[in-house]
């Protein structure tokens, strides 16, 4: 006498169901194939959804002015491939800083785009490019939603780093970028608070992460109260072309 098969379903319990690979817990790090580079922060990388700046996609960087831009993603830049391109950069770069750095000025181009149609312009095809990485600076105008899609969406068709970083404001602001994160520039160090990881639940308010300010880095404090200065005698300039483009050399 051979057994009849049921046609009821077996019933899983619980615990077998959160332990299936293709269970997304919220907070599980499940499923994070995007690519990703160490930050050289140790501390913020335990914090990252992926252990590190996601690439193909869109970071966002809102911050008080002039602030740890380099602190922060020095260690990054020293391991990607390809040109490095500095779009609307709030200063002048200085050469000899960067060579102090380990970078080689063959690979660091500088993009001044100023009216904003023409920033997102070269922000969409840098990205798509795929060139080791893209920082940019907003311009004085806001960028709408629509506009951060777009940037997003170039960025997701490229392999590079893309990083945006604009004002404290935009922090209240929806925005498509996958990683959001602010940063406050402290006498004791720089202050990370990471309020947004597309594919992270965050079940309660976002903590602080404090990173150390090595001794080399804390004049660069000096330059947040310039900023306010700068910001407030800058003129506007109507741009001749698109964009011009300088690479970068030594003095």
């Amino acid at each position: 006498m051979c057994d009849v098969p049921s046609d009821k379903p077996a019933t899983a319990s619980l615990e077998q169901l959160l332990l299936r690979d293709d269970m997304w817990l919220g907070h599980s790090q499940r499923f994070t194939d995007r690519t990703a580079l160490a930050t050289g922060h140790a501390l913020l990388d335990e914090r990252l959804l992926h252990q590190g700046w996601p690439l193909g996609t869109l970071i966002e960087v809102c911050q008080p002015g002039i602030q740890g831009e380099w602190l922060l993603f020095t260690p990054a830049l020293l391991q990607v491939t390809g040109l490095i391109v500095l779009l609307n950069p709030p200063a002048i770069p200085f050469a000899q800083a960067f060579i102090q750095a380990g970078f080689d000025l063959d690979r660091l181009l500088v993009v001044d785009a100023a009216e904003k149609k023409h920033f997102i312009g070269c922000f969409t095809e840098l990205a798509r490019a795929s060139v080791g990485a893209v920082l940019a600076w907003q311009p004085r105008e806001n960028i709408s939603y629509t506009e951060l899609r777009k940037c997003l969406l170039s960025a997701s068709d490229g392999t590079g780093l893309c990083v945006m970083f604009r004002p404290s404001a935009a922090q209240q602001q929806s925005s498509p970028a996958r990683l959001r994160l602010f940063a406050r520039l402290l006498a004791d160090g720089l202050e990370i608070t990471l309020f947004k990881q597309t594919g992270y639940l965050q079940k309660q308010q976002p903590q602080p992460l404090l990173l150390p300010l090595p001794d080399y880095w804390k004049p660069t404090q000096a330059y947040a109260a310039l900023d306010e200065k700068t910001a407030a005698t800058k003129q506007d300039i109507v741009p001749q072309r698109l964009a011009s483009v300088t690479p970068l050399r030594g003095q």
